[in-house]
């Protein structure tokens, strides 16, 4: 196992937002990204691989857009109770965090058990206090545009229509094609936060 692959199963087993808090340096983050320039540079787009990484990129869609009406429907019970003068909620947020795993791939490893290799948190949502067209064309942009942009034409993954987040965890992630194509299963956690905010009058 060489360096490259140490590290990124050193964050894999402490999660890529702690590793980064607390283990980050400009380095390892380097070290990071050649590896994954390195894996694909070796990934063979063969017919298999091609209808894998189309597959994982439909399920991607489809279960954002589902994560995304989810915290629609999150927003739309919380802006009426904001509304009652005696409520406790002052504000909220709506944030989203997103878990692959590789059990069978990282069997070898007890860590990873159970446990995701990799997790991002896509900013994705726009609050209802926003322009309502604003929102709409933001929604729209998310999950009807084709964000197969940076892909030339001939490229095999040119051959399907590239979901927001296939886009984001190709060229925004440390993944590489490969590690993409060996996800097994996906987690996504749509996480509403309530806030209260109170002011103490000054004397």
């Amino acid at each position: 196992m060489n360096k490259y692959e140490k590290l990124f199963l050193k964050q894999a087993r402490l999660g890529y937002s702690q590793f980064l808090n607390h283990y980050h340096r400009k380095s390892q983050e380097e070290d990071l990204r050649d590896r994954k320039h390195a894996l694909n540079d070796e990934f063979v787009f063969s017919e298999e691989n091609v209808k894998r990484l189309s597959h994982i990129n439909t399920l991607l869609a489809d279960k954002s857009k589902a994560a995304y009406e989810m915290a629609e429907k999150l927003e739309g019970y919380i802006l009426p109770v904001m509304k009652d003068p005696d409520t406790f909620i002052s504000d909220y947020e709506i944030e989203f965090k997103v878990c692959f795993f590789a059990e069978k791939k990282y069997s070898y490893i007890t860590d990873l058990q159970g446990n995701p290799f990799f997790e991002c948190e896509p900013i994705w949502f726009y609050k209802a206090d926003r322009n309502e067209t604003e929102c709409k064309e933001h929604k729209n942009w998310l999950f009807n545009a084709d964000h197969t942009e940076g892909i030339q034409e001939g490229h095999p993954l040119y051959s399907f229509q590239h979901s927001y987040l296939f886009h984001d965890l190709i060229y925004h992630t440390i993944l590489s094609y490969q590690d993409i194509a060996d996800i097994e299963d996906i987690w996504i956690e749509v996480v509403l936060t309530v806030q209260n905010f109170q002011e103490i009058p000054q004397r």
